[in-house]
């Protein structure tokens, strides 16, 4: 059975519950399919609460992409203030194979580009691919970082998917 806990405001964790609420079997399916079903409603019904599955946040997708689009066209992840945003940072150092360099500000001083950024999901601080450093059970982030690829890596990808 899985464990379901959310964190925010009173009004997001109530919109978040309602949500899952009709989804009952949320609880007793495989974490790693639940992950899923969870990171899809939390997009498709733009949930602010952060909701974990067994002591681990899912992830949304879209707002890491969102800001991933933002990093991309700006090619940098500061200017002025950060691009890079608070959660896709959280995501990073809490997922992707990377120490939080102190704060946002440290990691960004880190990796200050875009192409800094590219590198990094090629090979992170433990000097592995992002995706290969990600747990299976760890769907949501899997999925996230596997869009990411894409995005970062158009032709590499399209060179993967034809083999």
């Amino acid at each position: 059975m899985n464990k379901i806990t959310y964190y925010g405001s009173e009004t997001e964790i109530t919109h978040a519950i309602a949500v899952l609420k009709q989804h009952v079997h949320v609880k007793i399916m495989k974490e790693a399919d639940a992950r899923l079903l969870i990171q899809k409603l939390i997009d498709e019904h733009h949930l602010k609460a952060t909701i974990h599955v067994n002591n681990n946040t899912v992830w949304s997708k879209d707002r890491i992409l969102k800001n991933l689009e933002r990093i991309l066209n700006e090619g940098k992840l500061y200017n002025e203030k950060p691009i890079l945003s608070h959660y896709f940072y959280q995501f990073l150092h809490l997922v992707c194979g990377s120490t939080a360099h102190t704060d946002i500000h440290g990691w960004i001083s880190k990796y200050p580009t875009a192409e800094h950024l590219k590198k990094f999901f090629k090979q992170n601080e433990f000097g592995k691919r992002v995706l290969d450093w990600i747990p299976g059970w760890h769907t949501d982030a899997k999925a996230i970082v596997e869009t990411i690829e894409t995005k970062l890596f158009p032709f590499e990808t399209y060179m993967r998917t034809r083999q």
